[in-house]
């Protein structure tokens, strides 16, 4: 079997906390090249993949196109607002994509890019959203769909604590690089996890955020998906804790959002608990961190490779959550947070 040659493309923190860590122990691929405009960050990239065991000598390159007869695919792990155009040109130019998430930061380039990628058939685009192979995530979706609540009727997901992800830029902080803020980071997976859950058959309620103009650190959006009311509360800033709780009309079931998991309970509405503790991993979800990527990207090399086989998060997948990010930050269902500090004013001087 002939390897895919890979190039991860943008050597930040996502590139070395999950791809690069997982790529020696990826089958059916091989790394090639490491690009990145500042080569000190490709040459610490490569220190992180030859930590975890990798033995190739990938080419370290400023651009793609000092490398592009190097690779065949890339993994796109560049700031989100730079997304659409690299994207664009590797498809153009027969390259296979796995791109972080979000997809883009507008609907306009999504729509481009999914043009893009059937112009070009031989060509495949692919999301990397790896909470669908979270063993607790797994295991919801599959009791949805079993019937084992009943019909689905509230969802309540928190996830916040101040801010610990270990930046090499600062281009999380900055919208001319970033687009948004918690939305856009942590609500590309809630959102999309949500889609993978309940379905397509989405509206949009209310959305707030603190955004003055920069990007924005708190977020609360309400949803219904079906006849299923949705409640999105997220922080950058405050230990909301990490959890999520689905209400059926027979059972109940509370998980972990982060990883591991954690303990998770399922407990019918007349008090019998059916389980707690940990959830046991069924393929393709992982109970270890780094296989998460080795399965991720596994995936997307034999899809790269063998027609007919799936990526587990296509493009379209990667579509319907920008444009849900889109409408909260532009449509009119959105609203400035309340700020207490600047709307209640005493009348005497402090």
């Amino acid at each position: 079997m002939t390897s895919l040659r890979l190039a991860v493309i943008g050597c930040g923190a996502a590139a070395r906390a999950c791809h690069l860590p997982a790529l020696p122990h990826v089958p059916g691929a091989r790394l090639t090249a490491l690009v990145d405009p500042d080569l000190g960050h490709a040459e610490d990239a490569l220190a992180v993949y030859r930590e975890h065991g990798g033995t190739e000598s990938p080419r370290l390159a400023a651009t793609w196109h000092e490398a592009r007869d190097m690779f065949d695919a890339a993994v796109v792990a560049v700031p989100h607002t730079a997304h659409a155009r690299l994207t664009a040109d590797l498809l153009e130019n027969g390259k296979h994509v796995l791109l972080e998430k979000p997809m883009t930061t507008t609907p306009a380039d999504a729509e481009r890019l999914l043009k893009t990628a059937a112009d070009h058939p031989d060509t495949l685009l692919a999301m990397a959203h790896p909470r669908r192979l979270f063993p607790a995530y797994a295991w919801v979706r599959r009791l949805i769909r079993s019937g084992a609540l009943g019909t689905v009727r509230r969802v309540r997901w928190t996830e916040g604590h101040p801010y610990s992800w270990e930046p090499v830029t600062w281009s999380m902080f900055d919208r001319r690089l970033a687009s948004g803020g918690v939305l856009t980071d942590t609500g590309s997976h809630v959102f999309d996890t949500l889609f993978w859950w309940l379905g397509d058959d989405m509206t949009l309620l209310d959305h707030q955020d603190d955004s003055l103009g920069g990007v924005e650190s708190e977020g609360r959006t309400w949803l219904r998906f079906g006849g299923v009311d949705v409640i999105v509360e997220l922080s950058r800033l405050r230990p909301l804790g990490t959890a999520c709780v689905i209400t059926g009309s027979e059972a109940e079931v509370r998980i972990g959002t982060d990883f591991p998991a954690g303990e998770c309970t399922l407990t019918t509405h007349a008090g019998e608990e059916l389980h707690r503790g940990d959830v046991d991993a069924v393929a393709p979800a992982q109970n270890e961190w780094e296989a998460l990527f080795v399965e991720q990207l596994a995936n997307f090399a034999e899809a790269g490779r063998t027609p007919g086989v799936a990526p587990y998060s296509p493009a379209e997948d990667g579509k319907r959550v920008v444009d849900l990010i889109d409408a909260c930050y532009h449509g009119p269902a959105r609203r400035a947070m309340p700020q207490p500090w600047t709307t209640h004013r005493t009348t005497s001087g402090a």
